[in-house]
């Protein structure tokens, strides 16, 4: 219970040091919005404009808006900003995947023993990836929590039939490319008796068939045509093969880049947790093909992994709690045990290091506060004039930060077209720009919005020992550079 509340805790603390969302977050954060402040009126909704390159189900974002719908009305009564909704969005969906481990979490307590689930949270909490992106509206996190329900009733072996009917609906609803990973976790149910291949087969097509028309269903109304979100993604990914437009990485890079930033010191300890406990033996088999299968496309990114790491914090915790519970045998497991508490006193560091640098990711949502803060007299006299303030957000800030969440209102008017000109900006009479360039013809720079730019290690022992000095002055500096301009009209 307790450490489920820190994990809890944790979570919440990304929230509100980096609060900003990027782009690949952007179609379930904006249909919150929409949902929450449009209702049913699908005309107005975001995706209509910028329906990016393949369509993403709504059932995610129903699900967030519908618990957030009642606070929001309140927020909004009581003169609150439309920001205000979007923390609680992310609150809310961060509070679901919690959930979602905890009860995995609550499996591996029956399977291994109490000592090992609590292990298993902890460990996610010090780690910097499964925290930071349990609250961001990534396709990819709502499959976590979907597939971790999954995995606890796959873990505990009691009731496999749920299993594959959540992992039926993880693949067809939210993220198509876990089918080779719902494929082997079938297979080692059958393999290992826990469902009989007839049952088995059964549940997984009537689950996919009832998964299937509940997506097609409701995406459809929202889409305005007949569609499959995820078979039109599984297509583009595939049959197209276009993923590879994003970048391609080596066969390798999985392994190698990866699952050691995401897992940090937990992975060598999942290693020695697999040697050490044969019964995670065939589960961590499943991830690693899993893994090796996945490596065969060209694109790839950490957070597609994120469904599958918590697995790997369990076979970390049961490493971890073995060398703590056997270190009074003998020398090697007490040594085994300081190299254990040492990796995770490292994971925290950069975890540490991580969030720091993450909170400088997001300068067009930090830039679009800023100008709101900086012209609110401008703002008045233009309500009272009866004119409105035009603001063109470029794509680099759009990217990096802005969401309707961010937006106030009258007078205040948006605009994000794309691959506009300064002519057309000087055309248009925008009052404002956010941009990433800093000459603009006809405007002047009011604000320049600083972004990560890189890392210095001070490593000279003077400098060093200087920073050290000072206990809230890491040894490594982040750097930062301006990344986005606000521009006035002259």
């Amino acid at each position: 219970m307790v450490e489920g509340l820190v994990l809890l805790g944790v979570t919440f603390l990304h929230v509100f040091l980096c609060p900003y969302t990027k782009v690949e977050e952007s179609f379930n954060l904006q249909a919150i919005h929409d949902l929450l402040f449009h209702g049913t009126d699908v005309t107005e909704f975001d995706h209509n404009t910028f329906p990016g390159v393949v369509p993403r189900t709504f059932i995610g974002s129903i699900g967030v808006a519908a618990m957030c719908a009642l606070p929001c009305r309140a927020f909004v009564a009581w003169g609150l900003p439309r920001i205000a909704c979007h923390y609680l969005a992310r609150l809310a969906l961060a509070s679901l995947t919690v959930a979602a481990l905890s009860y995995l979490a609550r499996a591996v307590h029956m399977k291994f023993g109490r000592p090992v689930g609590i292990a298993f949270t902890l460990i996610t909490a010090l780690q910097f990836h499964v925290p930071f992106y349990a609250s961001r509206t990534l396709p990819n996190t709502f499959a976590l929590a979907s597939a971790s329900l999954a995995h606890a009733e796959w873990l505990a072996g009691r009731r496999p039939h749920r299993a594959i009917l959540l992992l039926a609906f993880t693949v067809v609803v939210l993220r198509c490319d876990l089918l080779p990973w719902a494929g082997l976790v079938g297979l080692h149910m059958v393999a290992s008796k826990l469902i009989s291949l007839q049952p088995g087969l059964l549940v997984g097509v009537a689950a996919a068939a009832a998964s299937l028309t509940l997506t097609v269903f409701v995406d459809s109304v929202f889409w305005g045509r007949w569609l499959w979100p995820e078979g039109e993604v599984l297509w583009f990914n595939t049959a197209e093969n276009r993923s590879s437009e994003w970048g391609v990485m080596p066969l390798h890079w999985y392994w190698t880049s990866a699952l050691p930033r995401a897992l940090l010191g937990a992975l060598p300890l999942a290693v020695l947790g697999v040697l050490l406990e044969r019964r995670l033996r065939p589960h961590l088999a499943c991830v690693a093909l899993y893994i090796a299968l996945y490596s065969f496309l060209p694109h790839k990114e950490v957070r597609f992994l994120l469904p599958v790491l918590p697995l790997f914090n369990i076979a970390a915790a049961a490493g971890a709690w073995r060398l703590w519970n056997n270190q009074k045998k003998s020398v090697m497991w007490r040594a085994g045990c300081c190299c254990a508490m040492a990796l995770l006193t490292a994971t925290l560091a950069a975890t540490v290091l991580m969030t720091a640098v993450s909170r400088h990711n997001y300068p067009g949502g930090y830039a679009l506060a800023e100008l709101h803060r900086m012209e609110v007299s401008e703002a008045v006299l233009a309500q009272h004039a009866g004119r409105n303030l035009t603001v063109h957000i470029d794509v680099s800030a759009a990217m990096t930060g802005v969401s309707r969440f961010g937006e106030v209102g009258l007078p205040w008017v948006y605009s994000k077209a794309e691959g506009m000109s300064q002519e057309e900006f000087r055309e248009q009479h925008f009052e404002y720009l956010l941009t990433p360039q800093q000459q603009v013809e006809g405007y002047h720079v009011l604000w320049r919005q600083n972004g990560y730019k890189g890392l210095r290690l001070h490593w000279q022992p003077r400098a060093l020992l200087e920073r050290l000095a000072k206990f809230w002055q890491s040894p490594v500096e982040i750097l930062l550079e301006p990344r986005i301009f606000i521009q006035k009209r002259l």
